[in-house]
C-alpha cells in the first residue's frame, strides 16, 4: 500500500488548490450542465424556444464577463472570485424550476443573465489554477482532474433525474425533488471555496517553492494586460478552436428535448456526461505521457486525435438527419430507447460528449502552455471561456432563431477544421519545449533548477532570478526571494 506524504492534505498544495476547484466545479457547472442536457432547460419540449433565449443571454455575459475575468480574478483573488461566481447557479436552477411550473419567462431571462456575469468569472478562476499550478509536465493532468469532476457533477445529476424519471414516458418536465437536489448541491461550493480556496502567494510546492513572485495589481495594469492578450497573435490562432469547443452543447441539446421523451434523454444526457471523465483520462495518458519527450508532438497527437474525433462526429450526424429527415418532423416525436429508432442519434450523442470535453481540454492544454505566470493565466484563461463563450452564444441563438440544424452543424463542422489548423501552427511555432526561465516573476521548480545546473554546470544571471533559495520575504507579499 502506497505511503502517504506529509504534503497530501496540505490545502496549499497545488493540487490540492485545484481538487477544490474541480470539487466546485462538480457542485456548479455539473449539476448544470445536466439539466441543461435534459432539453429545454430541463423543461417540457414546448418551453426550447425560452430555453434557448435565456441561454443565448446567459453566454452573450458570460463571454464578456469571462474576457474581463482575468482581469477580474487578478484583482479580487481566488476566494472571493469563486464565491461570486457560484451564486448564478442556483439561482438559475430556481428560475427554471418556477418557469416550469408557472410559465412566467421573466425570471429565467433575469436569472440567466446573472449566471452570465458570474459564471464568467468562476471560470477564469479555476482554468487560471489549473493552466499555471501544475509543473508543466502535468498540466494533463490538472486540466482532465478538472474535467472528470466537472463531468462526475454532471453524471450524478444525470442519474438522479434519470431514477427521478425512469418511469415517465411522456415528454414532461423535470421533477420537483430534481430541482431541489440540485440546488442543494449548487450551494455546497460556497462552504467549499469560503474555507479552503487560498490566493496564489500562498500556494507552494512540494518541493517548498512558490509559484512565482506577485505584484500587487492595479486596475490599470489589469486593463493594459487584458489588451495585450486580445492582440496576441497566439491566442487569436486559437480562437476559432475556442468558439467552437463547446459551440456543439446548443444542438445537441435542443435534438435531444426535440426528439426523445423525458427518460430517453436522462439516459442520453447520462451517457453523454459519463463519457467525458473518459475523454480527459485517454487524453492525458498521451499529453502527459513521459514517453514521448517532445511537449510539442505530444499536444499534436491529442489535437489531432480530438479533431479527427470532432470531424467524425459532425459527419455522423449528418447521415443521422439525412435517414430520420430531421427537418421533415414537425412535432416531437418522444422516442423511447424501446423504439427502433433510439439507437443512431444515441450513439451521435454521445460522441459529441466525447468531443465537447476532449476537444476542448486540447485547446486549453494549448492555452495553459503559453505560460506558467498565475496573472498572464488569468488573462488567457478569461480569454478562452469568453471565446468558448461566444460560441455557445452563437449555437442558443441559432437554435432560438430556429436556424435549420443543418445550417449549425456546418458551421461548426468548418470551425473544427480551421481549429484544428490553428492549434497545429501554435503547437509547431508558438509552444516551447518548457517556458520556466523565460518569464521573469516565474518561480522554478527545484527538481528543474538542479536539472538546469547538471546539464550547464551551473546558472546563467537570467536562470538564477527564477530560482527561490533565500527565506527572506518580498516586500508586502509574503513571497520567498528569488535570487
Amino acid at each position: 500500500m502506497a505511503k502517504l506524504s506529509k504534503h497530501t492534505f496540505r490545502i496549499s498544495r497545488p493540487f490540492n488548490q485545484n481538487l477544490l476547484c474541480a470539487l466546485i466545479l462538480f457542485c456548479l457547472p455539473g449539476i448544470y450542465t445536466a439539466l441543461t442536457g435534459l432539453g429545454a432547460g430541463g423543461g417540457k419540449p414546448t418551453s426550447l424556444v425560452v430555453a434557448n433565449q435565456t441561454n443565448a443571454i446567459l453566454y452573450g455575459l458570460y463571454a464578456l464577463f469571462a474576457c474581463l475575468g482575468g482581469s477580474i480574478v487578478n484583482l479580487l483573488r481566488p476566494k472571493l472570485s469563486l464565491i461570486i461566481g457560484a451564486v448564478g447557479y442556483p439561482l438559475y436552477v430556481g428560475s427554471l424550476w418556477y418557469y416550469d411550473r408557472t410559465g412566467a419567462t421573466w425570471f429565467p431571462l433575469f436569472a440567466g443573465a446573472i449566471l452570465g456575469v458570474t459564471c464568467g468569472i468562476l471560470w477564469t478562476c479555476v482554468s487560471m489554477v489549473a493552466f499555471s499550478y501544475p509543473q508543466e509536465q502535468h498540466k494533463g493532468l490538472y486540466l482532465s482532474i478538472q474535467w472528470a469532476m466537472r463531468s462526475l457533477g454532471a453524471s450524478v445529476g444525470s442519474a438522479i433525474s434519470f431514477a427521478a424519471n425512469f418511469n415517465q414516458k411522456k415528454a414532461v418536465g423535470v421533477t420537483d425533488p430534481v430541482y431541489i437536489t440540485f440546488i442543494c448541491i449548487h450551494c455546497l461550493a460556497f462552504v467549499l471555496a469560503g474555507l479552503f480556496a487560498l490566493d496564489p502567494k500562498d500556494v507552494t510546492r512540494d518541493d517548498g517553492t512558490h509559484l512565482a513572485i506577485f505584484k500587487q495589481p492595479t486596475v490599470v495594469s489589469e486593463i493594459k494586460a487584458l489588451g495585450r492578450c486580445f492582440r496576441d497573435k497566439r491566442m487569436l490562432l486559437l480562437t476559432p478552436a475556442m468558439i467552437v469547443c463547446e459551440m456543439a452543447l446548443g444542438m445537441t441539446s435542443t435534438i435531444n428535448g426535440f426528439y426523445f421523451n423525458l427518460r430517453t434523454r436522462s439516459l442520453a444526457n447520462l451517457a453523454f456526461q459519463l463519457v467525458q471523465i473518459i475523454s480527459p483520462m485517454v487524453l492525458v495518458a498521451i499529453l502527459d505521457t513521459k514517453r514521448i519527450k517532445s511537449r510539442r508532438r505530444r499536444g499534436t497527437i491529442g489535437a489531432v486525435l480530438m479533431g479527427v474525433v470532432a470531424i467524425g462526429a459532425c459527419c455522423g450526424l449528418y447521415g443521422w438527419m439525412y435517414k430520420v429527415d430531421y427537418a421533415g418532423l414537425k412535432t416531437a416525436p418522444g422516442t423511447d430507447w424501446t423504439d427502433s429508432g433510439f439507437g443512431g442519434l444515441f450513439a451521435v450523442y454521445v460522441l459529441f460528449g466525447w468531443v465537447y470535453a476532449g476537444f476542448q481540454m486540447s485547446v486549453e492544454w494549448c492555452s495553459s502552455s503559453l505560460s506558467n505566470d498565475p496573472t498572464k493565466s488569468a488573462q488567457s484563461a478569461g480569454y478562452m471561456r469568453g471565446m468558448a463563450s461566444l460560441g455557445m452564444c452563437i449555437g442558443f441563438v441559432m437554435a432560438a432563431q430556429q436556424v435549420p440544424l443543418v445550417g449549425q452543424l456546418s458551421l461548426q463542422f468548418a470551425l473544427y477544421i480551421i481549429g484544428l489548423v490553428g492549434m497545429l501552427w501554435v503547437l509547431r511555432f508558438h509552444i516551447k519545449e518548457t517556458n520556466y526561465f523565460d518569464e521573469d516573476n516565474v518561480i522554478a521548480p527545484q527538481k528543474i533548477a538542479e536539472q538546469i545546473i547538471d546539464d550547464q554546470g551551473g546558472l546563467s544571471d537570467d536562470q538564477a532570478r527564477n530560482i527561490e533559495k533565500t527565506p527572506s520575504k518580498d516586500a508586502g507579499n509574503g513571497l520567498l526571494q528569488a535570487a
